[in-house]
């Protein structure tokens, strides 16, 4: 890195610091537990996540069943029907009560035969309490079980079929009767029956039943992290139209997209990043094959591994210092050189025959290579990212040595390193859904795109700023500096975030 592309800036921790250059809302008084606490947000500078809103709860999913039961309570002394069938209305129409109360009045017979309850509802069949099993054909078998559609059957053969059923998942709560071609619905009042009260497999049912509950409702979504079980649970409908929107889980510490479930992706919202998915799923073997683990230097031709985050190498073999990203000169990324990241930039390339050409295999050509170029730099983004993840889990060590090496050191005095760190893993995880952003950006506006791609390089500028001071040897680390550099890069990740979110319509 050349004297010429560093900045100084100088910060006090007092004062403040520039940079120059239709569905249902959430009832919560339903819930049985109203002090369950809210979630709880990051707001320290290493965790500056774009679209955190309030109005998320974070709770259990077992604190959601009185929220369930509330709206099927509602819907049994609306309709007039058994709290089974409402159940069954209410999943039919992903637990919206204006839904389903707007169809059903239309056509009520209609509604009550597509959920599979039309018997249940008033419109019984009387069963036989003995007789024949119909499964077993056993003709002493004791007393049968019915069903409101008129099938009976022995008690055994109502166990096994029930315990099959739940044992075969979440779709045991669209089981149906045994009696072949009957549509009529088998809910919890026959489980309770077959099962027994407080039995395992009731349990299941009835946790299957709450499992529809949060994963229909439009409201509600389950928390991504592994083994976690939590609930994140939207205040209103217009909270989960809107992309950007982040949860926080206070037990597994995940933050993640209440939108689609995954980890937060500002600035590119959820359907692009979905296409871009895609995409990348259906090239994958010509992206793989290209970026490949290892690079020639592009002066001495060995092979070099790239195992840090940053992207400054240094060759060991020729000591040349080159761009891992474009491969070109470090030394032509400087400002003074017209643009410190050049490489952020798509060039289609200079051939204007290769421009002109409209062939078919010319187009796809250029879409290919449109398209890698995108592809490199968000991989490599995400390569940096995980590598500031894997070293975030060794800092607290690294803290340790540091206090253990500086004369009369205090914990708050090394915290520095797992905030710079922090602010890694956020930096690379926004540059990495830049590109997904840039790729479908309208290539007919050239101004808007070209801003955007400054606002793009300076980040990526001072990312790989912090990489470098924050992976020094410990007797080189300069705290003054990594401390500095954090608090730039915190600001410019919320500035480009806050440029895309206002339209792009002005300069940060």
């Amino acid at each position: 890195m050349t004297s010429e592309d560093d900045y100084d800036y100088q910060y006090s921790d007092e004062e403040g610091y520039s940079v120059e250059g239709d569905n249902d809302d959430m009832d919560w008084d339903s819930n049985e537990n109203p002090n369950a606490p809210p979630v709880q947000y990051n707001t320290k500078i290493a965790s500056p996540i774009a679209g955190l809103k309030s109005g998320i709860r974070i709770m259990k999913a077992e604190e959601m069943r009185p929220m369930l039961m509330e709206r099927v309570k509602d819907m049994t002394e609306v309709l007039g029907v058994p709290e089974s069938a409402a159940m069954a209305l209410l999943r039919l129409f992903n637990f919206s009560k204006e839904a389903l109360l707007e169809d059903y009045m239309q056509n009520p017979d209609k509604i009550l035969k597509k959920a599979g309850v039309y018997r249940r509802c008033g419109n019984a069949i009387p069963a036989p309490k003995s007789g024949d099993c119909a499964i077993c054909y056993d003709e002493d078998c004791g007393d049968l079980l019915g069903m409101p559609c008129g099938h009976a059957f022995c008690h055994e053969c109502w166990y096994d079929f029930c315990d099959n059923a739940v044992k075969e998942g979440p779709v045991c709560v669209q089981t149906t009767c045994p009696q072949a071609q009957c549509r009529e619905l088998v809910t919890e009042e026959e489980m309770e029956k077959a099962l027994g009260a407080g039995s395992p497999g009731l349990q299941k049912f009835t946790n299957y039943q709450l499992r529809s509950f949060v994963e229909s409702n439009a409201l509600t979504r389950w928390c991504p992290g592994r083994g976690c079980e939590r609930v994140a649970c939207a205040e209103s409908a217009l909270a989960m139209e809107s992309d950007g929107c982040i949860a926080h889980c206070d037990h597994c510490l995940l933050d993640f997209c209440l939108v689609c479930g995954v980890e937060p992706h500002a600035p590119c919202p959820c359907k692009e990043l979905a296409t871009w998915n895609e995409k990348c799923r259906n090239e994958s073997e010509t992206a793989n094959w290209i970026l490949a683990n290892t690079k020639s230097c592009p002066k001495c031709v060995s092979r070099i591994e790239k195992n840090q985050g940053c992207n400054h190498m240094t060759c060991q073999r020729c000591k040349h210092e080159f761009c891992w990203i474009c491969m070109g000169d470090w030394n032509e990324h400087g400002a003074n050189t017209g643009g410190y990241y050049k490489c952020n930039k798509y060039d289609s390339g200079p051939d204007i025959h290769d421009q002109t050409d409209q062939s078919d295999a010319a187009k796809a050509k250029r879409d290919l290579d449109r398209y890698l170029h995108y592809y490199k730099r968000y991989h490599a983004h995400q390569e940096a990212q995980n590598f500031a993840k894997k070293q975030l889990k060794q800092t607290e060590d690294r803290m340790v040595q540091l206090q253990d090496a500086t004369d009369n050191a205090k914990w708050t005095d090394v915290e520095f390193l797992k905030t710079a760190n922090e602010q890694l893993v956020e930096c690379r995880r926004v540059l990495k859904y830049t590109y997904v952003f840039a790729y479908y950006m309208d290539s007919r506006n050239k101004m808007q795109r070209e801003r955007f791609e400054h606002h793009q390089e300076m980040l990526e500028r001072f990312t790989e700023n912090l990489s470098e001071l924050s992976e020094k040897p410990l007797d080189q680390m300069d705290r003054t500096a990594v401390v500095n550099q954090t608090r730039v890069v915190d600001r410019f990740v919320k500035n480009i975030l806050k440029y895309v979110e206002d339209g792009m319509e002005d300069s940060m």
